[in-house]
């Protein structure tokens, strides 16, 4: 009866411990700097670096971002844009934002993929 009790003490410990220990990284990264995708399922699954998607509709551009704007359409094959609107290139993407809140109104594709 007593090791029972005290199996049962041991386990609830580790359960504590486990429980109340932080997040290894909260940044959304592995310790070798990848995303990490699924996070909220539990997945914890790694996604390759040329395959995350940074900039998805209705995310807001950081304010530190360094960015190009796009002033000539037809060099880039790009639609015309409805008035608040304005293409921007970051990195190696183009993205139609708003204006005025600098959030993402789509991600049109890869600047290569665009000259070509």
């Amino acid at each position: 009866m007593k090791i029972k009790a005290l199996a049962v003490a041991a386990f609830a410990s580790l359960a504590l411990i486990a429980l109340s220990a932080p997040p290894a990284d909260a940044s959304g990264k592995d310790k070798g700097g990848h995303s990490i995708g699924d996070k909220g399922k539990g997945g914890g699954k790694v996604v390759p670096p040329g395959q995350v998607k940074r900039y998805t509709r209705g995310s807001k551009l950081p304010g530190d971002l360094n960015f190009k704007d796009i002033d000539d359409l037809s060099k880039w094959k790009l639609k015309p844009l409805k008035q608040g609107e304005k293409y921007i290139r970051v990195d190696n993407e183009v993205l139609r934002v708003a204006e005025d809140t600098q959030t993402v109104i789509e991600a049109v594709g890869i600047v290569d993929d665009l000259l070509r």
